[in-house]
């Protein structure tokens, strides 16, 4: 059963379906396999998850469009938010 959406295979992390807890397998779509990772936080519902490790100064790629960057080190299975996000979405 999948508890998380990833939408472009080049995404850096993937949006969870229902609230995650530390040490919960989070299971996505990717192409046509099924991948999954353990989560090292608790991310509640519709928050992002990191799908592989991100260096600091990485931008971060959702929906196949730049989200941000990192503003730390981010581990495979950690929460992303604005804790370790710079978002570069301009105000309209």
């Amino acid at each position: 059963m999948y508890n998380a959406l990833i939408v472009e295979k080049n995404d850096d992390v993937a949006v969870v379906l229902e609230a995650i807890h530390v040490g919960d397998k989070v299971t996505y779509r990717y192409g046509d396999e099924e991948r999954s990772v353990v989560s090292l936080s608790e991310v509640p519902v519709y928050h992002k998850v990191a799908v592989r490790d991100i260096k600091r100064g990485d931008h971060i790629l959702k929906y196949g469009e730049k989200l941000g960057v990192a503003t730390q080190d981010i581990k495979l299975g950690e929460h992303v938010h604005v804790q370790n996000l710079d978002s570069e979405r301009e105000d309209l």
